[in-house]
């Protein structure tokens, strides 16, 4: 039973396993630093568009935000032809499979995988876009198509370049693979055969480590703790080297696998705290669920069926690894047999029911892929022939136009002559009325800084008066009405009547209202729990089925000056309305972070953007920076019409 629940597992976590062995040197801080000064030295602008890539696969899986800007800084820049296509398109790759979008990361290393394969340049990139290209089809096709990638392309381009570390991992990411299968046998020898390549490398790097990882879990899935024992010392050693690695919750992982594997479940407890603690202040979301995971396995193991069951739903509330269908129907499975064991029949049967959905959807969904594979391939080869005919064709009309071609060319350049001379006279008469403008536009410039004066005076004092206001009206509602309204359900309650529960339930339902239209005018959780907690309970509120709201804090302090979140939090709801108003879009991120005494605050959506050159702002917009004014700070928004809308605002604190 445990090597079957072991096997598990593997199973939930193959995928997400193989993004967490994220292929970046075992001192992370220092490459993060040597890539900057890339950036910054460099008057070499190839080398700067390269390393803002490296930059946005850095934050990849820890911060979108930094991650998605390092990539417009790369896109933006007017020298991307210095860049082979294909290598960017990777990188857009690694950026879109990291936000979960399997659909768009597909069609980059698709681009990547055809623009790389015509040169011998740039073969590392060209491995691992093949690599990732199986990686995002795992969930669809199933792991054959991971494997058949690795032994077809990944393995024969790394020995054609003679690439030796790239070699070996993809000798154990096949070896991960049969582990998922149960055929640990196979496995083994796979990751000795990485462990043979690697011997001819001098230094060992994050390559050996994640090789030593396998062999830990290969060995603990056939009960052998002692050789375990000898591939987590060698780790220990290797690790020890780089203290803030960020590879350390996954050897906190294997070393509770190895505590478990020995049945020394408090240790197994003790090391997974670690790891989750690590995890969380490294930014590894992932990592922390499966750490949850395997603490939900130790928790099984000692018949702890209630831990068990937390753990569970713990890891369904974050929605982090269950946003993977394949995952979530897994977990789902867990808890039915979890209740099971308590003897709670009823939710078992429950859960093992949303699991039998689950599982048909994926069938059905499959189904219908492999349907639209046969379409696609039919209508392919009537293209190809019809494109065939249509080259033939071209050729001759070729030879006819060719002729043609000369004498509109000659025309084109008397004409181009033509327009060249307007223009120039067109550009002298206009200089000449700017002249005679420049004095009465000065002139309205001094009169227009008054009235923006005056217009942000007055908006000052409308916004203060609107929060005192609001403050009032909240306090007036929770003091009288909620008190009025309570006091008025006791007495009916106590009077026993016929109609008292239609009574009692639309006074409940009155009694909600009033405390909604309370917080809303001056959320409690603000002034009682701060700024972080206050935007968090925000977005989860206005969430819903068809837009998701990504919420994000890093490092904010405690003693933020109240206007300053209070203004904040409007900004941040007002925000959020225009997206949901306008914005048609999917995809929320709000991200608030602290630097010292520089508090910022950004909200990015995937919506329809628009023109920032060609729009009238609204009373949303004016509403945010008026209260920007109001706390001192500045604000930024960038948008393009197709591509999602980006505000930044940044205020002292």
């Amino acid at each position: 039973m445990c090597k079957n629940l072991y096997l598990l597992f593997v199973l939930i976590f193959l995928t997400q396993w193989s993004y967490a062995q994220q292929i970046l040197p075992l001192d992370e801080e220092g490459y993060l630093k040597q890539i900057q000064q890339q950036i910054d030295a460099s008057k070499d602008e190839k080398i700067s568009l390269e390393n803002y890539l490296l930059l946005s696969e850095f934050y990849a899986p820890i911060d979108s935000i930094k991650s998605n800007q390092a990539l417009k800084k790369a896109l933006s820049s007017t020298h991307t032809e210095l860049l082979e296509k294909g290598v960017i398109a990777y990188y857009q790759g690694v950026h879109y499979a990291n936000l979960g979008d399997k659909k768009k990361a597909k069609k980059y290393y698709e681009v990547a995988i055809n623009e790389l394969q015509k040169s011998t340049h740039h073969m590392d990139v060209l491995i691992r876009s093949w690599y990732n290209y199986a990686y995002v089809q795992v969930e669809d096709k199933g792991y054959e198509v991971l494997v058949k990638t690795l032994t077809e392309q990944c393995i024969p381009l790394s020995e054609k370049s003679d690439n030796k570390l790239y070699l070996a991992y993809a000798y154990t990411q096949v070896g991960l693979t049969f582990m998922s299968v149960g055929q640990l046998d196979k496995a083994e020898e796979y990751h000795f055969k990485a462990l043979d390549v690697l011997a001819n490398v001098p230094k060992e790097g994050v390559i050996h480590l994640i090789t030593y990882f396998n062999l830990i879990s290969n060995y603990c899935y056939q009960a052998d703790s002692s050789s375990a024992k000898i591939y987590l010392d060698k780790a220990t050693a290797l690790l020890s080297k780089y203290p803030d690695s960020r590879q350390y919750p996954n050897y906190y992982y294997q070393l509770a696998l190895y505590h478990t594997t020995r049945q020394e479940y408090p240790l197994a407890l003790e090391v997974l705290k670690k790891g989750i603690e690590l995890s969380k202040e490294k930014k590894q979301p992932k990592l922390t669920q499966m750490l949850y995971f395997r603490m939900y396995n130790v928790y099984l193991m000692q018949r702890d069926y209630l831990g068990a069951k937390t753990i569970l739903e713990q890891i369904l509330k974050n929605n982090i690894l269950s946003k993977e269908a394949m995952n979530r129907k897994i977990t789902f499975t867990q808890l039915a047999s979890v209740n099971e064991m308590m003897g709670d029949y009823k939710e078992a049967y429950q859960w093992m029911k949303e699991s039998s959905v689950l599982g048909d959807s994926l069938q059905q969904q499959k189904l219908l892929e492999k349907m639209n594979e046969l379409e696609i391939l039919h209508h392919t080869t009537e293209k190809e022939q019809t494109i065939n005919q249509l080259m033939q064709e071209k050729k001759e009309d070729a030879l006819l136009a060719k002729n043609k071609n000369m004498r509109i060319l000659f025309l084109a350049i008397g004409f181009v002559l033509s327009v060249v001379i307007a223009f120039l006279t067109y550009l002298n008469y206009r200089n000449q009325q700017k002249l005679n403008k420049q004095i009465s536009l000065s002139h309205q410039q001094e009169l227009q800084n008054l009235e923006n004066k005056r217009k942000y005076e007055a908006s000052q004092a409308v916004l203060t008066g609107e929060e005192q206001e609001r403050q009032r009206i909240a306090q007036d509602l929770h003091d009288s009405m909620g008190g009025m309204l309570a006091n008025i359900r006791m007495s009916i309650s106590s009077l026993e009547l016929e109609q008292s529960d239609p009574l009692l339930n639309k006074i409940d339902k009155s009694i909600s209202e009033m405390r909604r239209i309370s917080r809303n005018l001056m959320p409690e959780t603000l002034k009682n729990l701060g700024l972080e907690i206050a935007v968090k309970e925000l977005c989860e509120s206005m969430s819903h089925k068809h837009l998701c709201i990504q919420f994000e804090a890093f490092n904010i302090g405690e003693t933020i000056p109240f206007q300053t979140q209070l203004g904040l939090y409007r900004i941040a709801q007002e925000g959020i309305s225009n997206v949901i108003k306008y914005a048609q879009a999917n995809n929320v991120i709000v991200q608030i972070s602290q630097n010292e005494d520089v508090l910022s605050l950004t909200i990015e959506d995937d919506g329809i953007g628009f023109d920032t050159s060609d729009v009238v702002y609204g009373l949303g917009i004016s509403n945010i920076k008026n209260r920007i004014q109001l706390i001192g700070g500045t604000v930024e928004i960038d948008s393009q019409k197709g591509q999602g809308t980006t505000i930044n605002v940044e205020c002292n604190v």
